[in-house]
């Protein structure tokens, strides 16, 4: 009976627990050995908390050294950046007009680079910063967030022929401000991407699911070919040059970052002059 209740006191977390051995027989021996085995998990379970407590002091102290770097990639790479952007707009000002069509172009690419340099430095400080903030659950308004970042986009791309469609979106548990960011991603990419379209069309909708909600984003552009799919969420991984498309190729990898920091999925389905549709899933509630 006290090697039952001392088993059970140890199952409950209480594991000093002894039992009094006062005889030699086979219980006796049992006892004692019950008594060294709880020694040592106390002793096991010591060890692990400071082992815990060790590996914790050493994750901030890597996560302050990458708090500094991302400090220092944000201040003293975009002092040179700044200095050649600057240097440039100064001669193309001055002595644009003396200078030949091709100097011109020269120097308007300069300023383009320095430009998409510095938003590359501001996607991969954001994709750092991603991977140690903690995300805080509350309900968001899906249908509301979606049409706030469709408004945000619009202002700055100007307001074109997009025909746009939003359906009924349901809420769902996460980090506001980290979903933004998904939201923001996936519906410029699809503005980007059928800007070349003569009637360029955008769907945001919801599919349900048994296991999570299933949110997308669907447009007629240019689409991909699937068996590429799988460089869409690398970082600097990207479908399409440049010249014909800007981009960082940070974007889609943040966005699926975020989406596994809330224990759900993202993928793509497209093929190549058909458009492309990118979901995501999160989980039903804050439980999951």
């Amino acid at each position: 009976q006290q090697l039952t209740t001392a088993a059970t006191s140890i199952a409950a977390g209480n594991l000093s627990t002894k039992v009094n051995v006062n005889r030699y027989d086979e219980l006796g021996k049992l006892a004692r050995a019950f008594n060294a085995m709880s020694v040592q998990i106390q002793n096991a379970q010591e060890g692990l908390e400071n082992k815990v407590t060790e590996r914790t002091a050493q994750l901030e102290a890597v996560n302050k050294e990458l708090e500094a770097f991302s400090y220092s990639v944000s201040h003293d790479l975009r002092a040179p950046l700044r200095a050649v952007n600057g240097y440039a707009q100064i001669l193309k000002e001055d002595y644009g007009a003396k200078l030949d069509p091709e100097a011109n172009r020269i120097m308007n690419a300069i300023m383009s680079n320095a430009h998409m340099m510095g938003q590359l430095i501001d996607d991969l400080i954001a994709f750092s910063r991603i991977s140690r903030k903690e995300v805080a659950h509350h309900q968001i308004d899906m249908k509301r967030l979606a049409e706030t970042c469709l408004q945000e986009i619009q202002e700055i791309n100007g307001r074109k022929k997009y025909e746009v469609q939003i359906d009924p979106l349901p809420n769902c548990y996460g980090d506001q401000s980290m979903i933004k960011q998904v939201w923001l991603n996936l519906i410029s990419n699809a503005v980007k991407y059928s800007s070349h379209e003569k009637d360029p069309r955008i769907e945001i909708g919801y599919k349900n699911d048994e296991k999570g909600h299933i949110y997308f984003v669907k447009d007629n552009g240019v689409g991909f070919d699937m068996q590429y799919s799988h460089k869409l969420f690398g970082v600097f991984q990207r479908l399409h040059s440049p010249e014909a498309f800007e981009g960082t190729g940070v974007g889609l990898a943040l966005a699926k970052r975020i989406i596994n920091k809330h224990s759900g999925d993202i993928w793509a389905e497209s093929a190549p002059g058909k458009g492309a549709t990118f979901y995501i899933s999160l989980p039903k509630n804050q439980e999951s």
